[in-house]
């Protein structure tokens, strides 16, 4: 072979790996979603990707057969039931519509900012702030994010989940460019508790009130949370109520005619059978019950920490007691 004939070869080998990067990207730094099940009632899962490299999402349940479409800006695959994709910037986002276990599932893909990208604690000037290097006792769950979801007019309207949108979680920090985190296993859970209060419960409603989603650890600190720890800085905490009849406070979804800390409780119950079963013990978490006050009615906190914790009036007081249970590095 000739020298000439080599150097073609090279050209045409350098070539290929420029124009797919997406097979050749590392695999380090991409969101890995695990699910252990998808309810048959949700069929659709959200995907955060991070640019130039790889991202995946499993469902324990279903395997991935085959990708039906995909979104502009995005390379999906299956491989190995495991669905894969890569983005290679920018805003891109979208649905895509795959096969899983015989199932049509939709995928919400939305291309995020890297961690790396941020400076000083901002990006693009808005405020985040910090991360704490080191996760709480270890657990995976409190590493720093991979990235950040940037708001903007292309998927601030986009579908998460089967009830909720991408701007229903934003932070309360407002700025001209605004960034958050949603985790998918928590979106699982919400549509879990709102599926479990319809059918067991015979509640209707359009879905919860979000009154806290995502938190940035700077808004956290400002609003006076002394925890950096809050799931609320990792996209999976919400605090929620019932509001059906649109007056800005919680419904009387226990139907005892008095709406107060009993219709918080109630939610609670229904939110820690979840925990509690074992078809949906893999997404126990932390739950809180909020009394209401001059801002508020009101409400409960429900996370997918991984682990169960109970904080606030989540036990009926005694006679003229306000009922609580707290616990270490709650919310």
């Amino acid at each position: 072979m000739t020298n000439s004939s080599l150097t073609r070869i090279a050209v045409l080998l350098l070539t290929a790996l420029t124009l797919a990067p997406a097979l050749h990207a590392s695999t380090n730094d991409g969101t890995r979603i695990q699910l252990n099940a998808l309810p048959s009632y949700v069929d659709r899962v959200f995907v955060p990707v991070v640019p130039r490299t790889e991202n995946t999402l499993q469902i324990a349940t279903l395997a991935a057969e085959n990708v039906i479409a995909a979104p502009k800006g995005f390379d999906v695959r299956v491989r190995n039931g495991v669905i894969v994709a890569y983005s290679d910037g920018g805003d891109a986002a979208g649905y895509a519509k795959v096969r899983m276990g015989g199932r049509e599932v939709t995928l919400t893909l939305v291309t995020v900012v890297p961690y790396q990208s941020m400076q000083n604690g901002t990006l693009d000037g808005y405020r985040v702030g910090e991360y704490n290097a080191v996760p709480l006792k270890g657990l995976a769950q409190y590493e720093r994010p991979k990235g950040f979801i940037r708001l903007s007019d292309v998927n601030d309207d986009l579908w998460v989940s089967n009830r909720y949108r991408m701007r229903d979680f934003q932070c309360k920090l407002d700025g001209s460019t605004k960034y958050l985190i949603v985790r998918t296993d928590a979106l699982v859970k919400l549509e879990i508790l709102q599926h479990e209060l319809e059918t067991m419960h015979g509640l209707r409603f359009d879905k919860f009130t979000i009154m806290s989603g995502y938190r940035t650890p700077y808004y956290n600190s400002k609003i006076g949370n002394e925890t950096s720890y809050s799931r609320h800085l990792y996209g999976d905490a919400m605090d929620i109520y019932i509001d059906q009849n649109r007056d800005g406070k919680m419904d009387d979804v226990n139907r005892d005619g008095r709406i107060d800390t009993a219709d918080a409780r109630f939610l609670l119950r229904v939110a820690e059978k979840i925990d509690e079963s074992d078809e949906w013990s893999w997404l126990k978490g932390g739950a809180g019950v909020y009394h209401a006050n001059a801002a508020h009615g009101p409400y409960i906190h429900v996370d997918a920490r991984g682990y169960v914790a109970r904080w606030g009036a989540t036990e009926e007081p005694a006679s003229g007691t306000r009922g609580s249970r707290a616990v270490a590095a709650r919310r």
